[in-house]
């Protein structure tokens, strides 16, 4: 998708002109499309004294943040085990031979952010101080980088922390493990952390999933495993479900008992397994899934078994997200 940020002052390329200050509004929209990028990494907000309108002063706090932070994000940051997320890479969106290569200041990545932006390995006048005036080719590039910084693809578990148990319907039971007998099944329901709870809202928001979005299944014994995203509020600290009820405390009943009638839950795919070896869903499904969660739909996912045997089978799972930033704003 096309990425159009808004910025105030700005010619037909989105840049300001060597004839132009520098202006307060500029640095603000600066510091809030850095900020925007702080929170999908999981971090808080960052407060950037602006100063005085033609002050060099935030700019380079600015550019630490992009070059150090931002694009080097720190995964594992929320805890859980496995740590979430696994894994943060801003992916490069131009439409060229590098596209969707891993973006990152010099090396460590397939595209050089500074290679791209002014054929260095730094910024335009790298050691700014506070008693230099902000030139246009300082804010442009700033602007640029934020432009690139657009495109990326998380990694996060899904934590199967409990389950939903036929035999014992009003019971919560574990989770990590799916059965089907043919006459009575347990499924393993969990979340991913694709949002953070507090305001402003920390982690994936304001984007378009992508159809390269994946998630992966792993099971330890053959068999055939259905997906779906759940619909219904569950609480996974003090109120487990059961397979009769979403909401025990409040005597919630599922639509259907164990969780997948078409108000409970969306199907998103059925994988074949093989032991060991991971299972990859992908495709407008699993986009449309993703996008009901970025657009503020409950992060959870139900597995269950579909065909039939005996054993009791231990699964794992994460969801790979790739997105576009929507615009605005920036």
């Amino acid at each position: 998708m096309s990425y159009t940020p808004a910025w105030t002052n700005a010619d037909a390329q989105g840049r300001v002109t060597n004839q132009q200050w520098i202006g307060l509004c500029d640095v603000q929209e600066l510091a809030e499309a850095v900020n925007r990028r702080r929170r999908l990494v999981y971090l808080s907000e960052q407060s950037f004294d602006a100063a005085e309108m033609i002050s060099v002063a935030p700019l380079p706090a600015l550019r630490e943040q992009i070059a150090d932070t931002i694009l080097l994000p720190a995964a594992g940051g929320l805890g859980g085990e496995p740590p979430t997320p696994e894994a943060m890479a801003w992916l490069w969106p131009v439409a060229d031979e590098n596209e969707n290569g891993v973006l990152a200041p010099n090396e460590g990545g397939d595209v050089s952010l500074f290679e791209q932006l002014n054929g260095t390995s730094d910024w335009t006048d790298a050691s700014l101080s506070a008693g230099d005036f902000a030139e246009a080719v300082h804010a442009n590039e700033l602007r640029q980088a934020v432009e690139w910084i657009s495109r990326g693809r998380w990694t996060l578990p899904i934590y199967f922390t409990t389950g939903l148990f036929s035999l014992l319907p009003d019971t919560p039971w574990m989770g990590e493990a799916i059965g089907n007998n043919g006459s009575a099944e347990l499924r393993s329901v969990g979340y991913a952390v694709f949002r953070a709870a507090g305001s402003p809202i920390r982690g994936l928001t304001g984007a378009t999933a992508r159809a390269s979005s994946q998630i992966e299944i792993t099971a330890d014994t053959p068999c055939q495993v259905e997906v779906y995203r759940v619909k219904r509020p569950i609480d996974f600290a003090v109120n487990l479900p059961t397979w009769n009820e979403y909401n025990p405390g409040a005597s919630l009943a599922w639509q259907t008992p164990g969780g997948t009638g078409p108000d409970d839950a969306a199907y998103v795919g059925t994988l074949n397994l093989s032991a060991g070896v991971p299972g990859t869903l992908t495709g407008e499904a699993v986009r449309q899934a993703f996008q009901a969660v970025l657009d503020g739909a409950n992060q959870f996912f139900l597995l269950r078994r579909s065909d039939t045997g005996y054993p009791t089978i231990y699964v794992s799972g994460r969801v790979v997200v790739e997105f576009d930033l929507s615009t605005p704003p920036n």
